[in-house]
């Protein structure tokens, strides 16, 4: 009686928790849905807690600290630094644009498409000087996707649309995409007025 009352209690509770597992696996499946879809809207991230998103709260505060603690000592307002830097000694050193004062140290820390932290004003324009060669290779890597460049070993003065003449001295006309893109075409002419070796005339 015992020994049956027991395999019936067994048998129940096997019963119950297979039916909860079964339950769950619908909802697991459902929440690593919903998590695979989740793309943040423009200028809608959803924010979690760095815990939520398998972050430690304590190494997040110290990257946010270091960030904060290395921010460049050099003067804020560009168009000093510019003049006082190393554009002091050089020729052609006149700034031909506009330049603004730099805001704070800045940064967001994202995981999966969730906004963990920030700290500065990351929502400010700032000038971004060499950091433009990671949009300018972003954009290169879309025509090279969309076959708008066939082959980085092909020419750049073949792509050249009419009057552009960029590419024409004997030098450029070697320069190929893949030189562009390491930065190692040596190209030569002028641009806006200041010849390619005024930032190393020695």
């Amino acid at each position: 009686m015992v020994a049956g009352v027991a395999a019936t209690l067994a048998l129940v509770s096997w019963t119950i928790s297979a039916q909860q597992r079964a339950a769950s696996v619908p909802q697991a499946q459902a929440a690593r849905a919903q998590a695979a879809s989740y793309f943040p809207e423009r200028l809608d991230w959803q924010r979690k807690q760095p815990e939520a998103v398998g972050m430690a709260p304590a190494l997040v505060a110290d990257a946010v600290r270091a960030a904060v603690g290395s921010e460049m000592t050099t003067n804020r307002d560009l168009a000093t630094e510019l003049a006082t830097s190393f554009g002091r000694n050089e020729p052609f050193d006149t700034v031909i644009g506009p330049t603004r004062p730099r805001g704070p140290a800045s940064g967001v820390i994202v995981r999966n498409g969730y906004l963990v932290t920030e700290w500065g004003e990351p929502g400010r324009a700032d000038m971004t000087n060499s950091v433009t060669k990671t949009f300018l290779t972003t954009v290169i890597g879309l025509a090279w996707q969309r076959g708008l460049i066939r082959d980085l070993s092909d020419y750049v003065r073949d792509y050249m649309p009419p009057h552009v003449d960029l590419f024409e001295a004997e030098h450029n006309q070697k320069i190929r995409w893949e030189h562009l893109l390491r930065q190692t075409s040596d190209g030569q002419g002028t641009l806006w007025g200041k010849p390619d070796w005024a930032d190393r005339p020695e």
